[in-house]
């Protein structure tokens, strides 16, 4: 048998047979000659290869590079700090590479169902809703929490809390101006949004470039006429979005701008959001059809607007890694920080010239009774150590 060892054996035997030959040329001669005392000769050593068990196949296929889990990553600090942390305990916990795949909506949504990614942290499935529904219903994309409208905060599956979106003025603009509360006033009050570039026109600051709600706010601006009166500035980042608002905020000046919450950024600079007609199905197919893909802006056939659907945001994985990686689709599921816990990471970030790695890592050494609550595997003392050990190298 191959990888056995046999040497013993055969020199016993090999002196059992002339043992045998000599008894023989013994018996037939006239006089009586000496048997010969055998040698003791000590048996060869094993080799170290010798002695090592062969490898169980389940053994082998553990030693095997594990395939990379792919991640979407995009520009605004919400997605980066969902996916940088679960990542860092996919990467030194369960043992998979990670690759991030940076894009907009646009691209994610090409992409998300050819299995060109395996993760999306943040699935705004309101924004996107038919194309949400038909890979969630071919099976492509599995959707962590279900595809229920709205769960209670904190449920599995669920990455962001009931999350709203909007136009948003400071709430000193409002205190000094009671009359503005809706969008329908705006038309009133263009002159204190006035584009430096445009004196004549107010401006507003638009979602970011790549993202459906950009298309889908300029399709309500062409719906509630503010065409007119308004031009629409469009970030090609959130960090530039950010950075208009608080510029304007810390100057004590009027300023107009989508955004969502729950985040830092509402809360601290104390935004109100500005109220729209409530959302229903039917305009939300007007505004699905006025900014579907290949429609170009400028979107003016959307001839109604309303509200953003209040809704929470789930994340997502491709039907590949739930099949090859059940476990860490299951790890993902169990993932939730909150975007208000988010939101303060950003700001330490930002006190910090931080890189978003360092951000993971910063967190996961602060709120380790948050995250070993996400590893519920069998092995689950092994997968924390693993993630402890690397903490503590960094």
């Amino acid at each position: 048998m191959k990888g056995r060892y046999t040497g013993p054996r055969m020199m016993g035997l090999f002196l059992g047979i002339v043992g045998l030959m000599l008894l023989t040329v013994a018996a037939c001669s006239e006089e009586p000659t000496a048997t010969p005392v055998p040698t003791n000769t000590p048996a060869p050593t094993p080799t170290e290869a010798m002695m090592e068990p062969t490898p169980t196949e389940e053994a082998m296929e553990s030693m095997e590079p594990k395939e990379p889990v792919k991640v979407y990553t995009s520009n605004w600090t919400s997605v980066e700090l969902n996916t940088r942390i679960p990542a860092y305990i996919i990467e030194h916990g369960y043992g998979y590479p990670v690759e991030y795949i940076p894009g907009t909506t646009t691209t994610m949504i090409a992409t998300f169902p050819q299995g060109e990614m395996d993760v999306n942290m943040e699935l705004w499935r309101q924004n996107i809703l038919d194309w949400y529904v038909e890979q969630t219903e071919a099976g492509t994309i599995i959707d962590l929490a279900g595809t229920a409208d709205s769960l209670p905060n904190g449920s599995k599956g669920q990455i962001l809390e009931q999350s709203a979106q909007g136009f948003y003025v400071p709430q000193y603009v409002i205190d000094e101006n009671p009359g503005l509360q809706s969008v329908s006033d705006l038309p009133e009050y263009w002159e204190l949004f006035e584009d430096p570039e445009d004196p004549g026109k107010g401006v507003m600051i638009n979602c970011i470039l790549g993202w459906k709600c950009q298309r889908l706010n300029r399709a309500k601006w062409h719906a509630y006429g503010l065409f007119d009166t308004y031009n629409v500035a469009e970030p090609g980042s959130a960090g530039a979005l950010d950075a208009a608002i608080k510029g304007a905020y810390t100057a004590g000046d009027p300023v107009l701008a989508y955004y969502w919450e729950p985040t830092t950024i509402v809360n601290e600079l104390d935004l109100y959001r500005l109220e729209e007609p409530e959302w229903t199905q039917e305009c939300q197919d007007t505004l699905n059809e006025a900014t579907a893909e290949g429609v170009q802006p400028p979107f003016d056939t959307a001839t109604e607007a309303c509200a953003y659907q209040v809704w929470d945001v789930h994340s997502a994985v491709h039907r590949n890694l739930q099949e090859r990686a059940p476990e860490v689709t299951e790890f993902l599921a169990n993932v939730f920080i909150g975007a208000l816990n988010v939101g303060t990471l950003e700001i330490w970030k930002d006190e910090n010239d931080a890189e978003w790695r360092d951000v993971a890592i910063y967190y996961l050494k602060n709120n380790r009774d948050v995250w070993t609550s996400w590893i519920t595997d069998d092995n689950a003392d092994e997968i924390i150590a693993s993630v402890d050990a690397a903490l503590a190298n960094e």
